[in-house]
């Protein structure tokens, strides 16, 4: 089981894979529809997840207050603060969507892709030090749930 802070909000058809955990004030809000988040991603302080279908994928970090909506994001992927990503947007797997990006609706972005501004944009294809990084932030709330539940 992951970690639910007390301070969250988690309503309607909301799947959460093992290892999940949900930070303070974050929202999962599943009036529209099923969200689903894989095992061992983390939803940071201040999220909002909401909109038809929701689908994020495991070993996924989404950065403090980043608004998912109606949108569905691959394995491995690392979602930076205050990004948007919208409606029918697909995000590849191993890909980062770097701090303040928006990704537009019905966007779909490759796999191992680095996406930066507003409109979001592929910058350049993933490197071995970003997919390092992405595994560090995944494993860092891994441990965090250990802490919490102690």
């Amino acid at each position: 089981m992951g970690f639910i802070h007390s301070k969250a909000l988690i309503e309607g058809e909301v799947e959460l894979g093992e290892n999940v955990s949900v930070w303070a004030f974050a929202v999962i809000r599943a009036d529209e529809g099923k969200i689903v988040i894989g095992k061992n991603s983390s939803i940071q302080e201040g999220t909002v997840i909401h909109g038809n279908n929701v689908f994020i994928g495991e070993n996924v970090t989404v950065g403090h207050a980043a608004v998912i909506h109606g949108a569905r994001i691959g394995d491995n992927c690392l979602i930076g603060i205050n990004s948007t990503i919208l409606d029918g947007a697909e995000i590849g797997e191993w890909s980062i969507i770097a701090a303040g990006s928006v990704v537009t609706p019905n966007t779909k972005i490759l796999s191992h892709s680095v996406v930066m501004g507003s409109p979001g944009k592929v910058v350049r294809k993933i490197e071995e030090k970003d997919k390092k990084l992405i595994c560090k932030s995944y494993a860092n709330y891994l441990k965090k749930i250990k802490k919490n539940k102690q």
